[in-house]
């Protein structure tokens, strides 16, 4: 992890931060921005702020595991035009924000309540307010900088990442609001620094933030993919997408299927990152006499390294093979007791207690060898990525990786729906080298990888054979937000003199 400061992420031109493809939309954004901006507050804003969300092009279900996972930003983002109020201003430290989308989120406004309170938020089970994302990422920097008069600020806020589509929107405005907050107040933090504030403020609205958006959306460059580590530390690691002609890129597109987190949690989310846990403490018994809290920790234990490599994963496959060949259909309660040499309570003590879990059995097999398999894949895609020339070959070599991904989400690790591989399979139909489902899954979106000349005629198909079908009462501007093409984008950043 680099030790940049804040201040050093500044731009003052949009293509050091935007794909070429992009660029005039970009611009004509950012102009109506600074013209909302004002025409509310009867002010110019003195900066952008911008956070990008993100898309995971490989490594399903492997974080919670211990595993590195390979996200890059996409194009869309969370802008928040800024102007500071400075000390002898009316209500010089108030502050205020408001959305351009105002008819759906209302104007709100706070002051600075003192060093221990600073903003009360108030959190309520099963509303969604959001005044609360900005709230949390202000209250987090000025927390962690100790300010006694933090500025007031005149916030506008324009986001254009889906909400509720897997693709960090959330992150991205808190993100956001951090480096503005940072900015305002001239305080100087690295980029992991704000990560660790964004990712607890994420989690004190309620959130379950892990911390791969937020890495995503501080660290990642213009038109490279992120490998993020999570063990023994936070690392990134950013490498540039191969030179090919034509380009590479990628296509978005959300199934517009929703599965209710809280309600199929104990059946999918949360039953998958036990039985990870589960194949983690048999494994490391199996092999160590002593059981793992992860599986990254049987792979640490079984090469004698905290680096992962192919060919050892490939070793770890072998030996599951061997260990479950008389099951490869899962274990009752009663099976894992005598497997895990631990009675039932005490394998409700370990591992079914913090979070609510349902299953007649319990799949050890499958879920380790999809998080081993998907684990050598973010390796195999991040070396193609890494090397100086890229093959004739390359678009095959990187899109066989993502079907191999979503046959193992589909199949293995049982995340995927009907919709999702229907979507999967039309967009290989249409034209795309590769394609997955990304995200947990059970709905969400798919990543597709095609040729950069082909985006609108691979658009329109799925357009036809997905959303026409399915979902035909949406215009042309709804699709817009549905499905679209991106590069990789850069990461967060503080635009100033923009259009001087």
């Amino acid at each position: 992890m680099d030790k940049e400061f804040v201040p050093h992420i500044k731009f003052s031109s949009l293509s050091d931060i935007y794909p070429e493809l992009s660029l005039p939309s970009q611009i004509t954004r950012y102009k109506k921005l600074i013209d909302s901006f004002e025409k509310l507050y009867n002010r110019k804003p003195k900066f952008i702020a911008r956070s990008p969300g993100r898309v995971n092009l490989i490594g399903e279900h492997i974080d919670y595991a211990g595993f590195g996972v390979l996200p890059m930003a996409i194009n869309r983002d969370v802008l928040i035009a800024v102007d500071i109020i400075h000390e002898g201003e009316e209500n010089d430290m108030k502050v205020r924000v408001a959305n351009v989308l105002n008819e759906n989120y209302p104007p709100r406004n706070w002051k600075y309540e003192g060093k221990e309170k600073i903003v009360e938020i108030e959190v309520k089970e099963g509303i969604s307010e959001w005044g609360n994302y900005p709230k949390s990422g202000y209250k987090g920097i000025v927390q962690h900088s100790s300010l006694d008069k933090p500025k007031g600020m005149y916030l506008l806020v324009d986001g254009n990442v889906p909400p509720g589509a897997g693709l960090s929107s959330s992150a991205a405005f808190i993100c956001s609001v951090c480096i503005a907050t940072c900015s305002s107040n001239d305080v100087k933090l690295t980029k992991k620094e704000i990560v660790e504030i964004a990712i607890e403020a994420e989690r004190s609205i309620g959130m379950n933030a892990g911390g791969m958006d937020q890495t995503a959306s501080m660290f990642s460059l213009k038109d490279h993919v992120l490998y993020i580590q999570f063990l023994p530390s936070l690392c990134a690691t950013p490498t540039k997408l191969p030179s090919t002609n034509p380009p590479i890129a990628f296509v978005i597109a959300n199934s517009l299927i929703t599965s209710d987190k809280i309600v199929t949690a104990p059946t999918n989310y949360n039953l998958r990152v036990v039985e990870t846990k589960l194949a983690a403490y048999h494994l490391g018994q199996c092999l160590f006499n002593k059981p793992c809290e992860n599986l990254k920790k049987v792979s640490d234990l079984y090469s004698n390294s905290i680096e992962v490599t192919i060919e050892n994963l490939i070793k770890l496959l072998d030996y599951i093979e061997k260990v479950y060949e008389n099951n490869h259909d899962g274990f009752t309660l009663d099976e894992l007791s005598s497997l895990l040499n631990l009675n039932q309570d005490e394998i409700k003590d370990k591992f079914l207690s913090r979070f609510p879990v349902k299953a007649e059995k319990f799949q050890l097999y499958k879920r380790s060898k999809h998080v081993f398999e998907e684990s050598s894949r973010v390796l195999k895609f991040y070396e193609l990525c890494s090397k100086s020339e890229a093959r004739g070959s390359i678009f095959e070599e990187l899109g066989n990786l993502l079907n191999e991904s979503h046959k193992s989400c589909k199949e293995l690790f049982e995340c995927s729906c009907d919709e999702l591989d229907d979507l999967v399979k039309i967009c290989l139909d249409g034209g795309a080298v590769g394609s997955r489902l990304t995200g947990a899954g059970w709905g969400g979106c798919t990543v597709s990888l095609i040729r950069e000349n082909e985006i609108d005629k691979f658009i329109n198909f799925v357009s036809e054979k997905y959303y026409n079908v399915r979902f035909s009462h949406l215009s042309h501007n709804d699709l817009e937000n549905f499905i679209f093409a991106t590069r990789p984008g850069g990461g967060a950043a503080i635009i100033e003199n923009l259009f001087n």
